[in-house]
């Protein structure tokens, strides 16, 4: 028998009973979002005294998520601040993860030929948050930040230099291709067993007609443009501001086809709360039914949630590896 527990822990305050939460992980988004809906009071149990949950919990506030089936598994899902508390009926508390910390950073700076580790560096100095050590050794010539905010400074990189940006789950920032920071890890859906329900859909490479598309504008509006993939295929366009090589446009557009032209799987699948799985890790998809679909996918995104009804994680797959 699985029985669903779940611990909150936001500032001082620990919640066991709540009314929803939903945590949201991807590799295509800076930040890593939970937002907890609860009672919009609550009793204290060292005295008894009620309190109005939007006077007794702030922006700024650190919060944990744990969720568990007792004896089978326990986990942290989700570490962060709240954002904000948006009273609503129950109560809705938006939380960040760490990349809030980031937002309240402002920056000004000019960088000569430098690194994408240098700039992430600066970026992240001065908080708790560490560089993961899969940030590739990317050359910039130039790069300037003018009163802009920890994020904003990576939602830069993340555009001109197509790159996934994140937090991971140890909180350190990786920048690099988003399958470069496959952490290893399996999980493994049956098609005819463990799933709640899944919307896969299989497609071979040959039905899926895409061209990539890489610009790079300089200040004077002089344009390079590189091109790969199918001549009639579905149009991807990518622009820099700051990448002139062709060599190294090439690159990145044959680095976005190979991430969306394969034989597999597109779509998600929903699962329990176990396995567990995180963007990052891999998805064993098996099917005894068609032994010739079965293959291993990246994951970019899990929706986990929890409630009334149960805990699910919704796993968004990637490209096949």
């Amino acid at each position: 028998m699985f029985i669903l527990a779940a611990k909150i822990q936001i500032g001082e305050f620990v919640f066991t009973q709540i009314n929803d939460v939903e945590i949201t992980k991807s590799v295509e988004d800076l930040v890593d979002t939970a937002i907890i809906k609860m009672p919009n009071k609550f009793k204290i149990r060292s005295n008894g005294e009620n309190k109005y949950t939007e006077e007794a919990i702030n922006p700024g506030d650190k919060v944990a998520i744990t969720l568990s089936y007792e004896g089978k598994y326990e986990g942290i899902e989700f570490t962060g601040y709240v954002s904000k508390v948006s009273p609503k009926y129950p109560l809705e508390i938006n939380c960040e993860d760490s990349m809030w910390l980031l937002r309240r950073k402002n920056i000004t700076k000019a960088f000569g030929a430098t690194t994408l580790k240098e700039i992430l560096q600066e970026v992240v100095s001065g908080t708790e948050i560490k560089l993961s050590d899969k940030v590739p050794d990317i050359k910039i010539d130039k790069f300037i930040i003018k009163n802009a905010n920890g994020s904003q400074v990576l939602q830069k990189l993340k555009e001109d230099f197509a790159l996934s940006i994140y937090l991971d789950d140890n909180g350190k920032l990786y920048a690099g291709l988003e399958q470069l920071n496959n952490i290893n890890q399996v999980a493994i859906y049956d098609l005819n067993y463990n799933l709640v329900s899944n919307d896969l859909e299989f497609k071979t490479s040959d039905e899926k007609k895409i061209k990539v598309r890489y610009t790079y504008i300089s200040k004077d509006n002089k344009k390079k443009q590189v091109e790969v993939g199918d001549e009639d295929g579905e149009l991807r366009t990518n622009h820099s501001s700051i990448i002139s090589d062709e060599k190294q446009l090439k690159e990145m557009a044959e680095a976005e086809l190979k991430k969306n032209k394969y034989d597999g799987f597109e779509g998600s699948v929903k699962s329990f709360l176990i396995p567990f799985a995180t963007r990052g890790m891999v998805a064993e998809i098996r099917d005894n039914e068609h032994k010739n679909r079965e293959g291993r996918y990246f994951i970019k995104k899990v929706i986990t949630s929890y409630g009334t009804d149960g805990s699910r994680r919704t796993i968004t797959i990637g490209n096949k590896l």
